[in-house]
């Protein structure tokens, strides 16, 4: 994904520690990137940057194996 693509607010498919997993973006952090909820895990992330995004998640508890 491109920087300019993400949206706040909207579900998006994460690699997060080496799985691929539904985030909800919350906001711009203040270090660069976004704070992210991982949905699954419901805790907090930073997204630092767009390449770690895949894609928009059809709904929040989207899972793939």
């Amino acid at each position: 994904m491109k920087k300019a693509e993400v949206q706040i607010g909207e579900v998006y498919m994460a690699k997060i520690s080496g799985r691929v997993v539904p985030v909800k973006i919350l906001g711009e952090s203040a270090y660069g990137g976004w704070t992210a909820r991982n949905t699954i895990t419901t805790r907090t992330v930073r997204i630092r940057s767009a390449q770690k995004l895949r894609y928009k998640a059809k709904n929040q508890t989207e899972v793939r194996s």
